[in-house]
């Protein structure tokens, strides 16, 4: 049987944190010379308490507890503590548009749905690298949503909140009536998996799939959505946003039917509800007005974009295909991004306030010179009201 360590000894420690990587000494705790064994032992308790409540705050890897004897360069590790991985709960987000009343599973695939969809579980999208429409198709990303009920009735119950029309009964009737069509929606996709002989893009390419699926689906919506379930199997393998973007400009480029261009459009303005793409895509920009210029010329196809080797060339296709007139859809999906960023708090230049008013004026110049008719009277409320709050906020 050892004795203790401590006796008359005189000990120091040293708390390490690590951070990206790296150690870093956070705290160091020193020993009183003759303060006897119980306090020795006391202190290296403390010690290790103290490094036990840094690793549960949760922004640390790691912990250590180094201990050096007074007078001494010899130091030994006493202690040391990896972080247990921790789930992290996602959040659904507002959405301030209006869903719309379904009555079918049909009239939840659509895109006045799918957009609601896109913005209420933004973050289990980016997470699993998925636009709304895939989501609203794919057994595979339904099942992992369903997985997460919490998160999922969280989220229908935000979409229930975003239907405004008259004569709807209250929300939690029909966030009910939403989960009950989300369920018969999950139905439906694995229905559709079972099928062995369904028409896919692997004979014949997208146009072909296309008109057999028409062929051999005639009720009103059917279609749609078993061409949009083969969509949705292609492109669970592709990497990224931008790479499933990529596919829909390409076969809008290719075209063989152009009564197949909405179906694309559509799939193109999925993407395109990624906050993250759109950075990717528009790449740097000196700030919030000059990304929010870009994105307008941008929705008119009046981009200009330098020629080099760097140059994206899906800027490049989108920029054209918009210029052309063929995605709608997409020119709404960024003409609402910039009048939700417009309506937002959000400085045009954080690093220069003293610019904000000149750039607040500019910036809705030259926004009403490039909307749409349909979004000018938005454009220009929204520009007037941050006009009035940057006035408030110099006087």
């Amino acid at each position: 049987m050892f004795g203790s360590i401590f006796g008359n000894r005189t000990f120091d420690y040293e708390i390490y944190v690590m951070i990206d990587g790296r150690w870093r000494l956070d705290k160091r705790l020193e020993g009183e010379a003759g303060a006897g064994k119980l306090a020795g032992e006391q202190l290296e308790k403390n010690a290790i308490a103290q490094a036990n409540a840094l690793l549960n705050v949760g922004d640390f890897t790691a912990v250590k507890v180094i201990r050096t004897r007074e007078n001494s360069t010899t130091q030994t590790e006493i202690f040391s503590k990896q972080a247990t991985a921790r789930p992290k709960v996602m959040q659904t987000r507002p959405y301030r548009g209006v869903f719309p009343v379904c009555e079918t599973i049909l009239d939840f695939t659509t895109r006045d749905a799918a957009r609601g969809f896109g913005a209420v579980f933004r973050e289990f999208l980016d997470k699993q690298n998925c636009t709304a429409v895939e989501m609203l198709h794919s057994p595979q990303h339904q099942r992992k949503l369903a997985d997460q009920s919490n998160f999922l009735r969280a989220g229908i119950y935000a979409l229930a909140g975003a239907q405004t029309q008259a004569g709807l009964p209250g929300q939690a009737e029909r966030s009910k009536k939403l989960e009950a069509l989300f369920d018969k929606l999950i139905g439906h996709t694995r229905n559709a998996l079972a099928e062995k002989t369904m028409p896919s893009m692997e004979t014949g390419g997208f146009d072909s799939m296309v008109e057999r699926i028409k062929a051999r689906y005639t009720q009103p919506g059917d279609a749609r959505f078993y061409i949009f379930f083969q969509v949705a199997k292609h492109l669970i393998q592709m990497p990224s946003y931008a790479a499933k973007l990529d596919f829909a400009l390409k076969l809008l480029t290719q075209r063989q039917h152009a009564e197949n261009d909405a179906l694309l459009d559509e799939l193109a303005a999925s993407c395109l509800d990624s906050s993250q793409l759109i950075q990717d895509v528009l790449g740097h920009r000196a700030n919030l007005s000059d990304a929010l210029t870009a994105l307008a010329e941008l929705s008119n196809g009046k981009l200009e974009i330098p020629a080099t080797p760097q140059t994206d060339p899906l800027l490049v296709s989108l920029n054209s295909l918009l210029g052309q007139n063929r995605l709608p859809l997409c020119v709404d999906t960024l003409w609402e991004r910039i009048q939700t960023n417009l309506t937002s708090k959000a400085l045009l230049a954080k690093n220069d306030p003293k610019k904000e008013w000149q750039l607040t004026r500019n910036l809705n110049h030259k926004l009403l010179s490039l909307a749409p008719p349909a979004y000018k009277e938005a454009i220009d409320h929204a520009g007037r009201m941050r006009m009035e709050r940057v006035r408030d906020m110099q006087s």
